[in-house]
């Protein structure tokens, strides 16, 4: 994870956005340019929220196809399953499959999964010795329940498990049923989750009842899919804010079609730092600022799904307002108005400008399949609205901004 390190005010604090280790940064003095006298204290209020769903889990599925023989499941000696999924440096790989010649008995990694990547280097090859027999202890061969997920000694030589790395962050799993095998093999359940979570069983526990027992006992995926698949999706936290007010046709942050200016944007967009682009329009003359702690905190840090930040900042009549905040899980996407912010001409009321606000891509280092993020490589673009080619959420299920003009 790339290490954040702000200073707002006179406190050092220090959170985790991204993937790889930044430099120390100089200390930032986050304040407002000069105002007129005239000019009523806290004219407005913004509220920017995080309205993501929380997911549990990254990315998960069922897999029914079958390569070989007759192509339908289950998978019988000598043929395979195939399984293509996402997954970035922070991700592990988790699976279920039933072992057919048995009553409750399922191939699967250890309960915690297989890590993906070890010093950033994707994990391929055979990897059939991370893979065991477990008893999902759901019923015994008398029809009995049992109690709980335990390990199955065995020594049966029945599958063969590969890895490999396609690039992008995409991964391919194939499980070969060996010619020699006891048992054919059913379709597969499989989840990418992170590191400390045990998505399908925890050995030694009862099973969770989300669909291990008809996996194990029958076969069937798909409740379990549809559990681990209901919790999986991209979830991202929202960085520090940056603001400005500025006049009309002014486009102090960054112009749309053209490279980064090196006054700040590129930090903000990869690391979540707001504090450089504040200090260069601080010195430009700027109204501007950084905000930086959650409501309800009295610490600095990202907003998560549920968190909001709420700040106030002066401006004369017919100014204009232009913020950006980075999206943490990514490269470097940032929110933003267009180029030319949005004229601060409200009445008193609270107005919703959601609507105004879109996801740019700074164009300095290049964009992965959201959500895994297994490199930093530059990019040398243009910041411009996002167009990578990945499906990311809606704006509007991310972030929700809102403005209120204060009474005088």
């Amino acid at each position: 994870m790339k290490l954040l390190r702000i200073v707002l005010g006179l406190s050092l604090v220090a959170f985790l956005f991204t993937q790889c280790v930044k430099d120390e940064m100089e200390e930032p003095e986050l304040k407002s340019g000069k105002l007129p006298d005239v000019v009523p204290s806290k004219m407005y209020t913004l509220t920017v929220e995080n309205v993501s769903k929380h997911y549990k889990y990254f990315e998960a599925g069922a897999e029914f196809g079958v390569m070989g023989g007759d192509e339908t499941p289950p998978a019988h000696p000598g043929e395979s399953i195939t399984i293509h999924f996402h997954a970035g440096p922070n991700h592990k790989l988790s699976f279920a499959t039933m072992y057919g010649a048995s009553y409750d008995w399922f191939y699967a990694p250890d309960d915690d999964g297989i890590a993906l990547f070890s010093g950033g280097t994707a994990l391929e090859g055979n990897i059939t010795n991370l893979i065991g027999l477990w008893d999902a202890g759901t019923k015994d061969g008398s029809g009995m329940t049992e109690e709980n997920v335990e390990m199955v000694p065995t020594t049966e030589e029945n599958i063969e498990v590969m890895l490999v790395y396609e690039g992008s962050s995409m991964f391919t799993l194939t499980i070969n049923v060996l010619p020699g095998s006891a048992t054919p093999l059913s379709p597969v359940a499989w989840v990418v989750h992170s590191d400390g979570q045990y998505p399908i069983y925890k050995e030694g526990d009862l099973d969770y009842g989300m669909g291990l027992k008809d996996l194990a006992e029958m076969g069937n995926p798909e409740p379990l899919a549809h559990y681990l698949k209901w919790h999986s999706g991209y979830v991202s936290p929202i960085a520090p804010v940056l603001w400005v007010v500025h006049e009309k046709g002014e486009m102090p942050v960054f112009t749309n079609n053209t490279p980064d200016r090196g006054e700040g944007l590129e930090l903000l967009a990869e690391t979540g730092d707001p504090g450089e682009l504040a200090n260069s329009l601080i010195g430009m003359g700027y109204n501007a600022g950084a905000y930086a702690i959650p409501d309800g905190n009295t610490e600095a840090g990202p907003l998560f799904p549920g968190d909001k930040y709420t700040f106030s900042f002066d401006a004369r009549p017919n100014q204009y307002l232009s913020i950006a905040s980075m999206l943490g899980n990514s490269n470097d996407i940032f929110f933003a108005f267009g180029d030319s912010g949005i004229k601060l001409s409200f009445g008193n009321d609270t107005k919703e400008i959601t609507k105004e606000v879109m996801l740019w891509d700074a164009g300095t280092e290049v964009n992965e399949y959201p959500g895994t993020k297994s490199m930093d490589t530059d990019e040398g673009g243009m910041v411009r609205m996002l167009d990578d080619g990945y499906t990311y959420p809606a704006v509007n299920k991310i972030i929700k901004v809102t403005v209120h003009k204060n009474k005088r």
